[in-house]
């Protein structure tokens, strides 16, 4: 296994706080210096250093970014724990529903034993 020293795609990605495909084009445009090392799976980028969080890397939303990512996030995992409560609400109220006899059918009424 080959030392690799600096930053990974995904460890840049999340210490600027932007996805890995703008990375790649932050590679690709000259914004960001990377090399490329083989690596387990073939080339891999490393990034040696990562620039200070300035607006001269992308556009002012670049420090709001993560904010709003996470919000998101954060958005659909309420949504996903909300629809899983009311799930097991109504589960519960079926639980706790009270035990209804099996209707019975005529011929078991009409033959029923005499007590």
């Amino acid at each position: 296994m080959f030392l690799m020293n600096g930053y990974t795609l995904r460890e840049a990605a999340e210490a600027l706080g932007i996805s890995m495909v703008t990375v790649r084009r932050y590679i690709k445009s000259g914004k960001l210096k990377a090399r490329l090392v083989p690596s387990k799976f073939g080339e891999s980028y490393i990034i040696d250093s990562l620039p200070l969080l300035t607006k001269s890397l992308s556009d002012n939303t670049l420090s709001t970014q993560p904010l709003i990512n996470r919000i998101e996030q954060l958005s659909q995992e309420v949504g996903y724990w909300k629809a899983k409560a009311e799930w097991l609400q109504e589960r519960l109220l079926l639980l706790e529903a009270p035990k209804q006899a099996p209707k019975q059918t005529w011929w078991q009424r009409l033959f029923r034993p005499w007590k």
